[in-house]
């Protein structure tokens, strides 16, 4: 079931991805990455949100 949940969140990210693109759509991933480290506050949620992700997903 969240191997499902999983998949979808990854179809529906590569699809705005695709999207903004295409200029259907906000910005692409790097993007907003690349906005978000453009100042220290944005670093810092970037480094959170990466140790987030390695202490829920990866370290198990």
């Amino acid at each position: 079931m969240s191997a499902a949940g999983f998949l979808g969140l990854l179809v529906a990210g590569l699809a705005i991805d695709i999207c903004a693109r295409l200029g259907l759509g906000p910005a692409t991933a790097g993007q907003a990455l690349g906005a978000a480290m453009r100042t220290t506050p944005g670093r810092a949620v970037v480094l959170l949100t990466w140790l987030w992700i390695g202490v829920h997903f990866l370290a198990r």
